[in-house]
């Protein structure tokens, strides 16, 4: 169940997410660099506010990329 994407600097990501109960997490590895992030949180599934959970993951990974 992993998806792979073409970051802006053109690197290759994994990602993957999920939720159960009251909590979410996603994951994005740069396969390239083999650099990574995990985030946990007790946002809701169902919470408007999940999808602001993976834009993190993705902010935080190119900052990775920029460095």
């Amino acid at each position: 169940g992993w998806l792979l994407l073409s970051s802006v600097a053109g690197n290759v990501w994994g990602w993957n997410n999920g939720g159960t109960g009251g909590y979410i997490s996603s994951l994005a590895v740069n396969i390239t660099t083999q650099n990574g992030v995990i985030i946990l949180s007790n946002v809701s599934g169902v919470s408007p506010k999940m999808g602001y959970i993976d834009k993190l993951c993705f902010q935080l990974l190119e900052s990775l990329e920029a460095e």
